[in-house]
């Protein structure tokens, strides 16, 4: 039997009953029951400016189902319309996903036309879960995937392990989590990549009215335990309803936040502060090397307008010669070398090869490794050395190498000078 005929079946044995729960229950005119212990509501969404398609290959799909795998990183590219991303949301008995926990409130949420229209389902009572996951993987399936945030750690297992142990088969759809790229965008920016943090760093919003989402899983308790609710009751739970909406909708905006970060890297570092080198590793992983250079490339001739803090530049530079150096880009490569910081210890190795290697001028090749020395054997430089042991071995390190490297230019500028 399809969902659609046991709706039907059960709606004509049970409305009696659902008629005496809604009464009881005292719900919301805009909610319907639509089976026992389940009840759903539409409410219309923000207004979007929508492009015809997304393509949410590059942000890091994975499969809604277990058997069709669990990530595949490197999708080829392809698109996928607006109007068949579904946006989704749950709100559990606790967070640690753990069989005794189960899903209550859904919210769901696609785009038709500019409007982003939310769906929501409610469980009401424990015996109606199997209906409940039914409904919402009905709306899943509505789409050809999925956005969540941090759904992959948590929703999507969670939802999974529900289903099997109600005999629910759940299609493959593919999953975009854009929790992923907040924590490469925005990761080293920010001390939490919270759902919280993210509304107040990039949409620039802060919630007024709301529950804290630790307090919920007791609401929704409480409110299975109660024959008859008290006005705080109804009020607690509103809260928790619209705490579900306002995810979802945040979901949304950060997805399109990230998504056109792909579209337009330049717009996405200066105006949402993404950090550009998590935005070009993403372009090299992807193997959109020209992006990844183009976009270096435009940070660093307009550095005097775009305001990026030293550290990023210095980042930015060391990183768009790295390319340049891969590409055989000598000029380039040259260039920005010697725009590099005076005081950055990469810079100053970076010049003192440049000038050895490439220029052939020991003399100011051995300058610039002695400068380099000088902020190696200061502690307040240890940091900066690029390695992953970064401390006093690596500090060790790299002061023994600009050693053998003075040595060995002292000697070329003594052996030079003593032929002529």
């Amino acid at each position: 039997m399809n969902l659609k005929e046991r709706l039907a079946l059960i709606k004509s044995e049970k409305i009696k009953k659902n008629t005496l729960a809604s009464k009881e229950r005292n719900m919301p005119e805009n909610w319907h029951n639509i089976l026992p212990y389940v009840w759903t509501r539409e409410i219309q969404g923000p207004i979007f400016i929508v492009p015809p398609f997304f393509y949410p290959c590059i942000i890091r799909p994975v499969h809604l189902s277990e058997t069709e795998g669990n990530i595949d990183s490197e999708a080829p590219a392809f698109q996928i319309p607006a109007d068949k991303i579904v946006f989704f949301d749950l709100e559990t008995t606790g967070l640690s996903g753990g069989t005794g926990t189960l899903a209550f409130l859904s919210t769901t949420a696609s785009f038709e036309g500019r409007n982003l229209v939310l769906s929501q389902v409610f469980l009401e009572d424990y015996p109606g879960e199997r209906d409940f996951l039914s409904v919402v993987i009905s709306q899943l399936s509505a789409g050809d995937c999925i956005a969540s945030y941090n759904g992959a750690t948590f929703d999507i297992p969670l939802l999974r392990s529900r289903c099997i142990l109600n005999g629910i088969v759940m299609p493959a759809r593919l999953h975009i989590d854009v929790l992923h790229d907040c924590r490469r965008f925005w990761g080293k920016i920010l001390d939490s990549c919270s759902l919280a943090s993210m509304e107040r760093f990039v949409l620039n919003r802060t919630r007024e009215f709301d529950i804290p989402g630790a307090a919920i899983p007791k609401v929704w308790l409480d409110y299975v335990k109660s024959d008859s609710l008290s006005e705080n009751q109804k009020e607690l739970m509103e809260l928790v309803w619209q705490h579900n909406i306002m995810d979802v909708v945040s979901l949304a905006r950060l997805f399109f936040h990230t998504e056109s970060a792909y579209r337009d890297p330049y717009r996405a570092v200066i105006e949402d502060a993404v950090d550009p080198l998590g935005l070009v590793h993403r372009f090299c992983k992807l193997g959109r090397l020209e992006d990844a250079k183009s976009l270096l490339y435009m940070i660093y001739r307009n550095h005097e307008e775009n305001g990026l803090s030293t550290e990023i530049m210095r980042r930015v530079h060391q990183y768009l010669a790295k390319l340049a150096r891969k590409d055989k880009d000598w000029d380039l490569f040259s260039e920005v070398v010697l725009s590099m910081d005076d005081e950055y210890l990469y810079g100053c190795v970076a010049k003192a090869k440049l000038f050895e290697h490439r220029f052939k001028d020991e003399e100011t090749a051995l300058i610039w490794a002695r400068k380099a020395h000088d902020l190696a054997c200061n502690s307040n430089y240890s940091s900066t050395i690029e390695r992953k042991d970064k401390g006093m071995g690596a500090q060790l390190s790299v002061i023994g190498s600009l050693d053998q490297r003075i040595a060995r230019l002292e000697r070329k500028i003594a052996k030079r000078k003593g032929v002529s």
